[in-house]
């Protein structure tokens, strides 16, 4: 199976691991913070806020890697620390 690693400047990105990996038409996202993709500052102070931004950072991934919508997803996993 061909791997492609997605990569875009719309959302924020790390030099640890890539953004998301697409793979047998399936697109797997790494795990988004509530950051600004340009400045790297968190955005927002309510949870609302925050949340909203980290799903904005996965629509910019996802979309990078050739989906256009954040439906269908077949599994989240997320921590609270």
């Amino acid at each position: 199976m061909t791997r492609q690693i997605v990569q875009t400047d719309d959302a924020p990105q790390n030099p640890a691991y890539s953004q998301a990996i697409k793979a047998g038409g399936l697109i797997f996202v790494s795990g988004q913070g509530p950051f600004d993709a340009a400045s790297g500052a968190i955005v927002g102070t309510t949870i609302q806020e925050q949340t909203r931004q980290c799903l904005t950072n996965v629509q910019a991934i996802l979309e990078a890697g050739g989906s256009a919508q954040m439906l269908g997803y077949l599994r989240r996993r997320g921590w609270l620390g």
